[in-house]
Formats: structure tokens, C-alpha cells, sequence
């Protein structure tokens, strides 16, 4: 982050604030396109950041949104999606599923017999058809910092049940046309080899899903997994090779010829172009140690850090104001009124000083949207997309209490 255009930004929209670099990335969405086999089709999870900017680039770039909210479905259309949607999530209420079909939505992915059955009944209440692929939760344990199959979980349909008789039946249901399977292994997936292999498991499992089942599987969701750093300097996964890999698999498949293989990523093409930039508010003794009291914390950032999103000891801090030689150790804490309000403990730093700017990096993703937003009821931080030092769109999420009743 450029320390002069850093400032500027305070300066106009004050401290804590979140900025996106959109050149990043739309370069994120080149690599990685660039990186899957031909043909393939990406989609954009908008839990990662559902802010219309990012996802306004993205879709720019040719990448298709996956959502699972009507929050979501906004954010998709005002980036300008009206087509490549698909919905999906393993609760959908009848009412999220009615505002998904009165906005032209008709692709859908479908997580349970009881999720079918809703989806059917909507569909044909609005008098529409649409189609489902499956979610399906495989027997392999994949190759994943967070497994999201292969374990016993709350996404998709066990393989088994679509495997044992009479579940073709159960989802032979009315304007509802099964189209193909999704499969998601986990997130933060380690290497090439990983990824080829659980893109592998994903084709097998739609074979046999489909097979047994007596549907044609015209779409594969092979998921995707794809790393990246999260508010840390480290250095970004090499995912050269993929491409040749994933070919290999792909064209070894019964399906390549006859289906649409697609991909999904969320933090891989955004997380790069997020920087927190915070501002030191105090740097206090409290008997042996040290505390760095920020006006950022975890309702702001680090709210999933329970679920390993953020490694306490591996957060990047990159002081903007000056740099200072010699180290300190610190925990590094927010402003609010709770001691879970830490973003690291012993972290090893260079000197601080209050009134101090830092930046931390690679925060795009799981950032202000995955946080305790509501928590203590602080402002919440301003959203700036840039280019270079060009402000091209400013947001604002608000969090705060309305009355229904308007009173």
C-alpha cells in the first residue's frame, strides 16, 4: 500500500477503512481462468466478499456469481449479473428462494431431498422451471486445510443416499430438472497435486451420481479450494502446472465431451487486493507485557479467526508512518471491551507508536463481511475500490439497529 495515497484515504474517509484494489484483482481472475482447463467456467463465491465492485470486476473478466442470500443476489445485481447465477447454500427458506425466482434466477445447487422437494414446490408455484445440480458429500477425505466433505457435515446430499434405491424417485420432481453435481472438498487446498485430485474425485462422483441416479450430468462444480495467504505478508501458493494437471484429469473422464466443467474461488481472487488500514490508538505496559491497541479489531477483522482463519501468531502489520529500527513483542488488540478482542498475541514487531498508520495485507477476502460487525456497535469501516491511486467506488455497510414499526 503507498503510504502518501494511504493517508489521503484516511484523511477523506477515516480510520479503520478497508481498500480494494480492483487491478489486482482483475489479474487474480486472469491467472486463475488462465490456470483451468478450456472451457471451464469460474465462479465467484460471493461469502468471500460480496462487495459490487470486486464482483463487478470479476464479472467483467468473464467469471460467473455463486450466492446463497438475498444479500448476496443484491450485491450480484449491482454488479451488474443478470445471467451465471447460480443459488445454493444448505438452508434455503422459501423466501430466499421466492426472491431468487422474481429476480430471473434458475440454476440452482441442492443440498437434501427436503431442499428439492421446497425448490419444486416454489418453482412450480411461480409457475417457472429451473434446474438443480446435486451437492454431494463424497466418501473421500480430501486434501484440505478446512474439509468441507468427506466428514460428516451439514452440506449436500450423502453419497450413499443418492446411491440407494428409490432416490430417483424422491427427486423426480415437478419443473425441477437435474442437470449435474457439485462437489466442494474444502478450502485453502495445499498444492497442485491436491487440487488435481480432488478435481478427480469430483468427476468420479458425478459419474456415479448421475449414473445411478438416470439423469444426464450436463455440469460438474468440481469446486475449487484455490490458496491464498489470509492478513499476512506470506508468500503467495505457486499454482504453476495446474493447468497441465487438471487436463490430465479432465480428459480421462467419462464426462469430458458432454458436461461443462466449472470451478468456484473466493478468497484466491480477491484476498490479494484487500488491505486493512489501521491506525495505532495507544501502546501500553501491563506488568511484563506489551499491548498495541489498534482502532481495528475482530469486528472487523479476525471474527472466523476460531475457525482458522487467522493463525493469531501470523498477522502482517506494515507500518505506514515510519519505519523504526529494533523489535518489540506485543499482543495486538482492538478498542473493544472484551479481552477476544486480540488479532495477535506475541506478535514480534517493529516499534510503534500511537498515531501510527498500518496496513495489513491480503484481507480482500473473509474480512469485514466475516466479522463481529454488530458487536459493541462501532462505526463500521468505509469500502474503497481503487486503481493505482484513482478512488473508483466507495461503500458503506451499515450496521446498527432499525425500528420495523418505523417508530
Amino acid at each position: 500500500m503507498n503510504t502518501d495515497f494511504a493517508q489521503k484515504l484516511i484523511a477523506e474517509f477515516g480510520s479503520p477503512l478497508f481498500a480494494y484494489d480492483l487491478d489486482v484483482v482483475a489479474e487474480r481472475a486472469r491467472m486463475l481462468i488462465e490456470a483451468l482447463p478450456e472451457g471451464s467456467r469460474l465462479y465467484y463465491s460471493f461469502k468471500a466478499n460480496p462487495l459490487p465492485a470486486i464482483a463487478r470486476e470479476l464479472r467483467e473478466q468473464g467469471v460467473c456469481a455463486e450466492i446463497t442470500s438475498e444479500g448476496e443476489l443484491m450485491a450480484a445485481q449491482n454488479a451488474g449479473f443478470s445471467a451465471g447465477i447460480v443459488l445454493g447454500g444448505p438452508g434455503k427458506s422459501e423466501k430466499v428462494i421466492q426472491t431468487a425466482l422474481d429476480q430471473g434466477v434458475r440454476h440452482f445447487s441442492c443440498e437434501s431431498f427436503t431442499d428439492a422437494a421446497r425448490l419444486s414446490k416454489m418453482a412450480v408455484s411461480a409457475g417457472v422451471e429451473i434446474t438443480a445440480m446435486l451437492r454431494v458429500n463424497p466418501q473421500q477425505v480430501p486434501d484440505a486445510r478446512l474439509a468441507m466433505s468427506g466428514v460428516e457435515s451439514q452440506f449436500g446430499f450423502e453419497e450413499s443416499l443418492l446411491l440407494a434405491d428409490g432416490a430417483a424417485e424422491k427427486l423426480r420432481l415437478p419443473n425441477v430438472t437435474l442437470n449435474g453435481v457439485h462437489v466442494y472438498f474444502g478450502t485453502q487446498v495445499a498444492s497442485v497435486e491436491a487440487l488435481a485430485k480432488n478435481t478427480h474425485c469430483a468427476l468420479e462422483t458425478a459419474e456415479r451420481v448421475s449414473r445411478a441416479l438416470g439423469f444426464e450430468c450436463s455440469v460438474v462444480n468440481a469446486g475449487g479450494g484455490f490458496p491464498w495467504p489470509y492478513a499476512s505478508d506470506a508468500v503467495a501458493p505457486d499454482l504453476s502446472g495446474l493447468r497441465e494437471a487438471l487436463d490430465v484429469v479432465w480428459k480421462a473422464s467419462l464426462l469430458h465431451g458432454k458436461a461443462q466443467l466449472c470451478f468456484e474461488s473466493g478468497r484466491y481472487l480477491c484476498a490479494g487486493s484487500g488491505t486493512l488500514i489501521t491506525t495505532v490508538l495507544d501502546v501500553k505496559q501491563a506488568g511484563k507485557k506489551t499491548f498495541v491497541v489498534l482502532d481495528t479489531g475482530i469486528h472487523h477483522l479476525g471474527g472466523m479467526s476460531g475457525l482458522g482463519r487467522i493463525p493469531r501468531a501470523a498477522i502482517a502489520l506494515q507500518n505506514l508512518t515510519a519505519r523504526r529500527e529494533g523489535e518489540m513483542v506485543a499482543d495486538v488488540v482492538g478498542p473493544l471491551c472484551s479481552p477476544l478482542d486480540s488479532l495477535a498475541r506475541g506478535q514480534k514487531m517493529a516499534p510503534v507508536e500511537v498515531g501510527d498508520v498500518l496496513a495489513v495485507p491480503n484481507v480482500g477476502a473473509y474480512g469485514l463481511t466475516a466479522s463481529l460487525l454488530g458487536f459493541l456497535s462501532h462505526e463500521t469501516p468505509a469500502e474503497v475500490a481503487y486503481r493505482g491511486t484513482e478512488v473508483v467506488e466507495t461503500w458503506f455497510l451499515p450496521c446498527w439497529h432499525a425500528n420495523l414499526r418505523g417508530e
